[in-house]
């Protein structure tokens, strides 16, 4: 039965009563215990600050919070079913190593804000690892797309043939994605990079908390100043975090999706490594793109976590049980996102061309666009050069099968190196 440090009654509750309302807090917590530890670190600083701990009690304490953190980060502390949180557990752990002084910890603080600051450092660090990923993924599709710049491809609007385009356009367009998706979880890191410590429950306590140097210790941009907006914010900065992951997750189902049809042997326009494909139970000639597929899939657990999230915070003002449900979403996104991020920019760098084929599937029909643009360059008016080259279907002029497209951005005139510029500004 988990020890709770808010009991003051001989009997426990159930435990079953105990499991319903823990839930999978001790699996999730495992992600947060190391960051609750530099939290509690940085509040017994503060609480020195202002006279509630000695000199020598905080050189106590600290010790211990560093042995912790190693003895956990090493294997040999385990946050088991024992406890009822982290919280509890890092408080258990110093009141048996110091006694009466190990409960001092807790002063000025509610778990309500030790639980909002872990997860804030928690996001922050896995933010930054998911824009590593996301400038690993951009250079990747980048440098593909410079490699097969001029390569002619099949263009399709509506899944159906349209315009003659070129891989290097393709490649390129999820390299400008993967750029944009960079400045939007840098935006979102900017947005949450506020330190709610010190605000106990959402009102505050009676101490002179030295809020200014918990930030400054724990790397925090500003101070989240209000107390109630605090506990408010629960799920509202989760919820924004998992929308910014979405748009990550989101350009790889699309990506997945091109690659389950140019894989295909209708298509056989591209080919992948063959460890990121499986073979089938019953067929002996299938080799199913598997990884590809699970990729795509794993978009439909970062939405789900994300609507969860905006159903679970419909609540009035101030803290709820409800906000612990917060957790879920968050860890667990976080680990679905950089798990599958983490895959592709090996798979983008083992993706060959099939030239032949890709020129193969380019006839006279998608080139009739270029038809009608020859007649304009010719003083033709763009409608009567349209339906001269709709009626016709030909009018006999061979049009060059280079990319001759000269709008920028466009496959003949792609402007690689305004993207590598930007790619180069992020840091």
């Amino acid at each position: 039965m988990a020890k709770k440090i808010w009991n003051t009654n001989l009997e426990d509750s159930t435990s079953e009563i105990s499991l319903f309302l823990s839930s999978e807090d001790i699996e999730l917590d495992k992600f947060l215990l190391p960051y609750d530890i530099d939290a509690t670190s940085a509040h017994i600083n503060a609480l020195n600050n202002i006279g509630v701990l000695k000199k020598s009690e905080l050189s106590k304490l600290s010790r211990s919070l560093r042995k912790l953190k190693k003895e956990y980060l090493a294997g040999e502390f385990k946050l088991s079913e024992e406890y009822e949180d982290c919280h509890s557990a890092i408080e258990f752990y110093l009141t048996e190593a110091h006694g009466d002084l190990g409960k001092k910890v807790h002063t000025g603080r509610s778990r309500n804000d030790q639980v909002a600051v872990a997860m804030r450092l928690f996001a922050k660090e896995k933010l930054k690892e998911l824009n590593g990923l996301n400038k690993d993924i951009a250079c990747a599709f980048l440098d593909m797309a410079m490699k097969y710049e001029n390569d002619p491809m099949p263009g399709y609007t509506h899944l159906q043939r349209a315009m003659p385009s070129s891989w290097g356009l393709w490649f390129s367009a999820y390299a400008e994605s993967f750029i944009d998706n960079y400045d939007l979880i840098k935006a979102t890191y900017d947005w949450i990079d506020s330190n709610p410590l010190g605000t106990a429950a959402g009102y505050g306590v009676n101490l002179p908390l030295d809020r200014e140097s918990t930030k400054e210790e724990l790397g925090f941009n500003r101070l989240q100043l209000n107390s109630m907006y605090v506990q408010n914010s629960r799920g509202k900065y989760e919820t924004q975090i998992l929308s910014t992951i979405k748009q990550p997750m989101m350009d790889i189902r699309k990506f997945s999706w091109d690659m389950s049809l140019f894989l295909s042997q209708e298509f056989n326009l591209l080919s992948i490594d063959k460890r990121y494909s499986t073979g089938s139970s019953i067929m002996p000639n299938k080799h199913n793109p598997d990884v590809i597929e699970i990729m795509r899939a794993n978009y439909s657990i970062i939405a789900g976590y994300a609507s969860e999230l905006e159903n679970l915070i419909s609540l009035p003002s101030g803290y709820h049980r409800d906000l612990q449900l917060t957790k879920r979403g968050l860890v667990r996104g976080f680990n679905t996102a950089l798990t599958t991020l983490s895959i592709l920019p090996d798979l983008i760098y083992s993706i060959k061309v099939n030239k032949e084929q890709s020129i193969k599937f380019i006839d006279d029909d998608m080139k009739m666009t270029d038809r009608v643009y020859e007649l304009v360059s010719k003083g033709m008016a763009f409608r009567d050069a349209y339906n001269k080259i709709k009626n016709s279907k030909s009018d006999g002029q061979e049009v060059s099968s280079k990319l001759i497209n000269s709008s920028s951005g466009s496959p003949g005139n792609l402007n690689l190196k305004n993207l590598k510029k930007r790619l180069k500004k992020q840091k």
